[in-house]
């Protein structure tokens, strides 16, 4: 399978991944919101925001890096493009790892 070809299939994947997981993290979140302050501090220690948080991000975090590779694949050549490509590999995991630690310590309590 061409490069390509599987990086648009991937970001159709993420893109639907994105899709289907907004309305149910947001509708977790206005349930946790309408609760007051107990809610919200209930929503944030439970596994269905753990999950649901860390699914979603992952896809839309995905999704972002996968699209800001085709700008800097369609607007840059040489080494600013392996340079872009690199940084945006870098920025992108460490924004999902930071999220990714946030969450899972406000659910664990750690």
């Amino acid at each position: 399978m061409a490069h390509g070809t599987s990086h648009h299939k991937l970001r159709g994947l993420t893109g639907w991944g994105t899709i289907i997981l907004l309305p149910v993290f947001l509708f977790g979140f206005t349930l946790a919101v309408s609760g007051g302050a107990d809610g919200f501090a209930d929503w944030l220690t439970s596994p269905i925001f753990a999950i649901t948080s860390i699914l979603f991000l992952t896809a839309a975090i995905w999704y972002c890096k996968l699209e800001f590779d085709e700008v800097i694949l369609d607007y840059t050549d040489g080494g600013l493009r392996n340079f872009g490509l690199l940084a945006n590999k870098l920025i992108g995991f460490l924004t999902w790892a930071a999220s990714v630690y946030v969450i899972l310590t406000s659910w664990l309590g750690a």
